[in-house]
């Protein structure tokens, strides 16, 4: 605004002077609001008496002179705040504190030529003079002042001497006055109080008048002057960003976590330098420092780190001596973790950090709990449920200059394997119905759900590449979930990635949500289940269409987990064992042609007959799967052809026979034009059937 100055030239009389003055003339107010005053001119005649000769003459009169008396009321009431505008009517956004005060200066100089008494007056909001918004009312003060002369100088002897009971320094209570001679100033000065509930950028209005005595009493118009004052609620915005290592696994030999503490006196049109201020960081249950000491903590920028303990956690306070606007420190350190404190699934920490901070003096050492009102004024966390921060509502939320961050950090204690690696036992030529089950487990050893979006597994079946005729089958494979503490187990169809491909994933997409609302939980196991096949069709057309009985081959199951934490890739190797029937042919010479096989002695070595000796032939299909693993042989037919032997013997009727070991079916001896046969065994795991039959070496003559 421009200066707020009245000037009224209230008398203006023409001045003549002659012989003396003794009266005063009124003058009539001039046109440009001035006053009417009581002031006469002063007329003045001289006379004179005389003797001529000793005679009185006549008193002579000389002509009449008269005095006009021109008085000129004027003021001038401005702000001295250096607020940028030094001599305007108004003092703009004065920075105040809650629950201190604000200096406001004035000076009122009396700019006219007679001397005026004038009233002083503070004021709240409540007053019409008020023109600014404004959330709170300055109020009323006593003012002080001291009177100088116009230019700031000091008073002369004559104006000190002119006062006239008037004090020339002193403080009046509001709505006193002060009286001023011409040419001289009032300087004022008065402090206007902050409520202390007020917050960051509330702004307070009042006003300082000034009433001219002269103008009240001559009835002019303007005999107030209003100098608006303002303030603006000056307080710290802190922002806070803290960030922490974001996952943590278990796992390790020595979980830490590095945590960075910024802490920012944020720019807005209220901010202000904090002073004296304390940021404390109190370790969540669980969390240490490496040494306990001041070393481990790093701090960037001015600031002093030292550590308490409060309930048995450790704290970090750093005092920062002065924190401008705009500037940050940056807090460094590194923790290490109590593996123990985190056990539950799924678990994570959250660490915040405090600004503590006083309107008025430094906030010193911090006790444990620090006390609002004694220990400190504001309090900004990152967790908001405790602010103290005396800002607007809205710098706190989103964007908002005071948003603050917390250090989170989440746990991993993944730890799944697929382990127990199993034998099965197939035969040569399996076809579909005779595929067998290899059955790999996954176990969720780990604090945490497995096979879910965040920790997602993927496992592959791969041939072991020993065996040709020995594979795994590609496609769909069952997968058995038996949950933790007894649940009942579930069997789903898992399809591979890609078609007929043999790598699988497990997730919350590929898992059905109602069977595994969570993944695989911890303690629970899954069962992969997967078909390995043998040969290359149903009944071989060739022995190359088949495996060998005896052979072996493997596959190997790797689990490959991913997500965060995600532990190595582990394997197993399951073994196929191809098994089946071998046959075992012996002989025994029967020299008399009369011995029974069981009296016989067999042997697979050649023996040496004469004509019209015997042989005794046995014949034995030896069911080589095992007992565990195994599997029945069935509709076994042994057959041996006469023309093995039909060139040098005739066969001895009657002399087939058929046996089996126990559980094992014997089958049924039959002789044919062109073998001895023993028809439709069944022939158990580690069982054996026998054909036997004996042979009469031909005599030549």
């Amino acid at each position: 605004m421009k200066p707020n100055l009245f000037k009224y030239s209230l008398l203006t009389v023409g001045v003549v002077a002659a012989m003396g003055v003794t009266t005063a003339n009124a003058a009539t107010p001039n046109t440009t609001g001035g006053v009417s005053a009581g002031a006469a001119p002063i007329t003045n005649v001289a006379t004179a008496s005389y003797s001529v000769a000793g005679i009185a003459q006549p008193t002579a009169v000389s002509n009449t002179v008269t005095v006009s008396v021109s008085e000129t009321a004027n003021f001038a009431l401005v702000s001295t705040v250096d607020d940028g505008s030094i001599g305007d009517d108004t003092a703009v956004n004065r920075p105040a504190t809650p629950g201190g005060t604000t200096t406001f200066t004035h000076a009122l100089t009396n700019t006219g030529n007679v001397t005026d008494t004038y009233t002083v007056n503070t004021t709240g909001n409540d007053s019409a003079l008020v023109t600014a918004n404004q959330d709170y009312a300055l109020g009323t003060a006593p003012v002080t002042f001291t009177i100088v002369q116009a230019d700031g100088t000091a008073l002369t002897p004559a104006q000190v001497t002119a006062l006239n009971g008037q004090a020339q320094t002193g403080t009046i209570a509001n709505g006193q006055t002060i009286r001023l001679q011409p040419n001289t100033r009032a300087n004022l000065s008065y402090e206007a109080a902050t409520p202390a509930a007020r917050n960051g950028n509330d702004t307070g209005v009042g006003t300082l008048t000034a009433t001219s005595t002269f103008f009240t009493t001559n009835n002019a118009s303007g005999a107030t002057l209003v100098n608006e004052n303002q303030t603006i609620v000056r307080l710290p915005t802190f922002a806070i960003a803290k960030t922490a290592t974001s996952t943590v696994d278990l796992t390790v030999a020595n979980p830490q976590i590095t945590y960075s503490i910024v802490v920012t006196n944020a720019t807005t049109d209220y901010s202000t330098a904090a002073t004296d201020i304390v940021i404390r960081d109190v370790l969540p249950a669980g969390l240490s420092l490496p040494s306990g000491t001041a070393s481990d903590v790093t701090v960037t920028g001015a600031g002093t780190a030292t550590i308490s303990t409060i309930g048995g956690r450790q704290a970090i306070n750093v005092a920062v001596a002065n924190l401008a606007v705009g500037a940050s420190r940056t807090i460094t350190f590194t923790v290490n973790v109590d593996r123990n404190q985190y056990t539950a699934a799924n678990s994570s920490v959250t660490n915040n950090a405090e600004v503590y901070d006083k309107f008025i003096g430094p906030v010193g050492t911090l006790p444990a709990n620090p006390v609002l009102g004694t220990d400190y004024d504001i309090l900004d966390s990152t967790n908001n449920a405790i602010d103290v921060t005396r800002i607007p509502a809205d710098a706190g939320q989103a964007n908002g200059a005071g948003v603050d961050s917390a250090g989170v950090t989440n746990f991993t204690r993944r730890a799944v394997v697929v382990s127990n690696p199993t034998t099965r036992e197939i035969a040569p030529a399996s076809g579909t119905t005779g595929q067998v089950t290899q059955t790999t487990t996954i176990i969720n050893s780990g604090q945490d759900a497995e096979g879910t979006n965040t920790n997602p597994l993927t496992f592959t079946i791969t041939d072991g590449g020993k065996n040709a005729a020995v594979r795994p089958v590609t496609g769909p494979v069952s997968v058995t979930y038996t949950p933790p503490n007894g649940g009942a187990p579930v069997t789903v169809t898992l399809q591979p990635t890609v078609a007929d491909g043999n790598t699988y994933t497990f997730n919350s997409t590929t898992l059905p949500t109602a069977q595994f609302p969570n993944g695989i939980a911890p303690n629970g196991t899954l069962a992969i289940n997967y078909k390995v096949s043998s040969g290359n069709v149903t009944t071989p057309a060739t022995v190359a269409d088949a495996a060998t009985v005896g052979s072996t081959e493997t596959s190997i199951v790797t689990l490959t987990p991913a997500g965060v934490g995600a532990p190595a890739a582990t394997t197993v190797t399951d073994t196929t064992n191809v098994r089946g029937l071998t046959l075992a042919k012996s002989q025994s010479l029967d020299t008399a042609c009369d011995a029974t096989v069981a009296a016989s002695t067999f042997v697979q070595t050649a023996l040496s007959a004469k004509p019209d000796q015997c042989v005794i032939y046995r014949i034995q299909a030896t069911n080589t799967s095992s007992t565990a693993l195994g599997f029945n042989l069935t509709a076994v037919t042994i057959s041996d052809l006469l023309s093995n032997f039909s060139a040098g013997a005739d066969l001895v009727a009657g002399s087939p026979a058929t046996s089996a070991t126990d559980s094992s079916t014997a089958g049924t001896p039959s002789t044919t034009s062109t073998a001895v046969l023993g028809n439709n065994f069944t022939i158990v795991p580690q069982g054996v059937g026998t054909l036997t039959f004996k042979i009469k070496i031909k005599n030549a003559r």
